[in-house]
């Protein structure tokens, strides 16, 4: 499950990389939405996926 968190994670900064006009230097408003909430959605995942290590002994 942590995979799919860390997939999320990885399209969500990649969108918000893309989000920008090099040209213009305006964000797509769309874009920057979508990649926030993939980044927010890939952060729940990976740290709800996270398992404590159980000690031996």
């Amino acid at each position: 499950m942590s995979k799919n968190g860390l997939l999320l994670l990885s399209i969500g900064y990649l969108l918000l990389l893309f989000s920008v006009n090099t040209v213009t230097a305006a964000y797509d408003i769309l874009s920057l939405v979508t990649a926030s909430t993939l980044i927010i959605s890939g952060l729940i995942i990976t740290i709800k996926g996270k398992k404590p290590k159980r000690r031996r002994g």
